[in-house]
């Protein structure tokens, strides 16, 4: 039986995830240095401490999470969820999925027709992009600069788009440490841009797997927090926040605040897709929270991986030349570089490759026909601080 002629359209146009593809293509060359993925490094891994909770937990509680669970999510997670971030939620306001992308699918599946507009950063998250192209609508991306989304632009795409008689259903944004730019929202672009949103009812949808790995600087609360605490309770925001960073990307967990009957509708996608997050991971999740280890393995995550942000950052400083530029971020695990003009990543991609270096072009971060060619995304937390150095030389070779 041949397949190919019987998918379906989506199927047939639906891309496939870029990243992995130009991962996957440097994968056997011997002694290459890779600033390609998005990998936590594994010495951030609290092996020992999940490894006994998962004992105990199956142990003394198996019979209950080895059973069917709850497709809104345990309800013990809910809660010590709340307490960890102080939030006082009705338990119907908050959802458990896996994974974020899970997540940003049913939000999507919940709001839009094919054919409607979604908004989002220039550049953005590929992963997302991706799951977008499921949802068979309009991706238009805003760009920004080193204080968040630009609102000029933003204000004009969106009447523009209006004007055109197409309805946008939601703002997209990761503001925090953003992938792949590395920038975080000013808190003044972030009251700017919660205003127009509200005023024009623009929902948004706010993925936050970064924004407790900040190394340097003062937090910022989430655009979640501030609409809740300075715009009238408003839930314009719903925000998704992912565990992967933090425990490891294998545990498959990640969590949603926002409207109820939002919330509501997104648990009945989940019923159809997943029927139920993993009961056993849900657990021990809460266990690890409920015994205060979160915050404490957030610290020993944080000083690992700050001197690597360092490292990468004194590297670029010491060996690009003047004409490429690179984004500062103060936590996350990425930075962006714009190159000059006349450079294209893509082909970058391929040289760099022979000269054992690797990194992902930034035209994959954006939508189809919107791309820029001349930048590039680097991840630092993978690498040892020694393989930063000399990929970075090895990079700057090309560039000088």
């Amino acid at each position: 039986m041949n397949y190919t002629n019987s998918f379906s359209r989506v199927t047939r146009e639906m891309r496939s995830s870029l990243i992995r593809e130009l991962v996957a293509s440097t994968k056997n060359i011997e002694g290459l240095i890779s600033f390609a993925g998005g990998f936590p490094s594994p010495l951030t891994f609290p092996e020992k401490q999940l490894s006994e909770i998962f004992g105990e937990v199956v142990a003394n509680e198996g019979r209950d999470v080895l059973q069917y669970g709850a497709s809104e999510g345990d309800a013990l997670l809910k809660k010590e969820l709340m307490k960890w971030e102080g939030y006082d939620l009705d338990p119907d306001e908050m959802l458990i999925t896996v994974g974020a992308t899970n997540a940003l699918y049913y939000y999507g599946r919940a709001l839009t027709e094919p054919g409607d507009v979604i908004l989002c950063e220039a550049p953005s998250f590929l992963g997302s992009l991706v799951a977008f192209d499921a949802l068979e609508v309009d991706c238009k991306a805003i760009p920004f600069d080193d204080e968040g989304i630009i609102m000029d632009e933003l204000k004009e795409q969106v009447s523009k788009i209006r004007a055109q008689g197409k309805r946008i259903k939601f703002f997209y944004i990761i503001p925090d440490f953003q992938n792949p730019g590395g920038i975080s929202y000013s808190l003044e672009r972030r009251r700017e841009l919660l205003r127009f949103c509200i005023e024009n009812e623009l929902p948004i949808v706010e993925d936050n797997p970064y924004s407790r790995l900040r190394y340097s600087g003062e937090p910022l609360p989430t655009f979640y927090r501030l609409a809740r605490e300075e715009f009238d309770g408003s839930t314009i925001v719903t925000e998704i926040q992912s565990f992967s960073k933090i425990l490891g990307p294998g545990m498959r967990i990640a969590s949603v605040k926002g409207d109820k009957a939002l919330v509501e509708r997104m648990v009945s996608w989940q019923q159809k897709v997943n029927i139920t997050p993993d009961c056993v991971a849900q657990r021990v999740v809460a266990r690890f929270l409920e015994r205060g280890l979160m915050d404490p393995h957030i610290e020993n995550i944080k000083k690992f991986y700050a001197p690597y942000l360092n490292k990468m950052l004194d590297e670029l400083q010491k060996n690009m030349p003047a004409t490429v530029k690179w984004t500062k971020p103060e936590g996350g695990i990425f930075l962006w570089l714009t190159l000059p003009e006349n450079v294209n990543a893509d082909e970058l991609f391929k040289e760099a490759a022979k000269n054992k270096v690797s990194f992902i072009p930034g035209s994959k971060f954006y939508p189809p026909g919107q791309e820029r060619y001349n930048t590039l995304r680097l991840n630092f937390s993978f690498a040892t601080p020694q393989q930063i150095e000399d990929g970075i030389k090895r990079l700057a070779e090309l560039l000088v």
